[in-house]
């Protein structure tokens, strides 16, 4: 089986998340109460493995709720952004609020939906996992849209203002080196959230191939649901 932990006491194998032993009751690893968000965050940074195995040994998965809120409004701005390519020049009539709880909704039930289809198929696979603990690293793996929408979209306001949503003229048309700047910082966050829910399916299924496909599938279906969410939110 992979993905377990060998108890040096009596050789016994167990689930990486478990704190002691299941036959002798011996501790197998450090117990973690809590989440530490900025020590997690530095970890993420610094050695994303570690961090990513802090978050399924803590015991409570705290600051998900505040995660969800701030990853749920970056990608209402990056629905925005997709309604310029899906819908091309438009005057949205939905409300920011009702637009923000669509964006949520879909986030979470999203996430809840692919932590239980991958916790099931792990069990198939004979890869002991939690949903808790799926459902978390997730959450954690889309942490660089926090760092999106509280640092880089508000100097992109600042910059752009109303201009920052426009296609006539674009962003790249008024300040087109600094457009540029911007456009490769989305995607250097969007390749280091990509490069988090890797290691994420990593750390739970010790395999690089299985991890591969769990992310491009993630992702692929993540692009799909935002392209169509733009084009129901940006016309209801």
């Amino acid at each position: 089986m992979k993905n377990r932990i060998n108890c040096s006491n009596c050789s016994t194998e167990n689930p990486p998340y478990v704190y002691t032993c299941i036959n002798c009751n011996s501790i197998v690893r450090e117990r973690v109460f809590n989440i530490d968000l900025w020590n997690i965050i530095g970890l993420l940074i610094e050695s994303p493995k570690k961090a990513l195995e802090l978050i399924v040994f803590s015991e409570h998965k705290n600051f998900i709720s505040f995660l969800l809120i701030f990853i749920a409004v970056k990608l209402l701005v990056n629905t925005r952004f997709i309604s310029l390519i899906s819908l091309g020049s438009y005057n949205p009539t939905t409300s920011l609020y009702l637009s923000y709880l669509i964006i949520f909704g879909i986030l979470v039930v999203y996430l809840i939906l692919f932590s239980f289809c991958f916790t099931f198929i792990n069990k198939l696979l004979q890869i002991t996992t939690r949903f808790r603990d799926n459902f978390a690293l997730l959450t954690y793996s889309l942490l660089p849209n926090v760092f999106g929408i509280i640092f880089l979209f508000i100097i992109e306001l600042v910059v752009f203002g109303e201009y920052l949503f426009s296609i006539n003229p674009t962003p790249f048309a008024i300040k087109g080196i600094t457009a540029y700047i911007f456009a490769a910082a989305e995607i250097l966050l969007i390749f280091w959230s990509a490069i988090l829910t890797l290691k994420a399916f990593k750390v739970q299924t010790d395999s690089l191939l299985y991890s591969i496909i769990y992310s491009f599938v993630f992702y692929f279906c993540l692009s799909v649901i935002l392209f169509y969410s733009s084009k129901f939110i940006f016309t209801v």
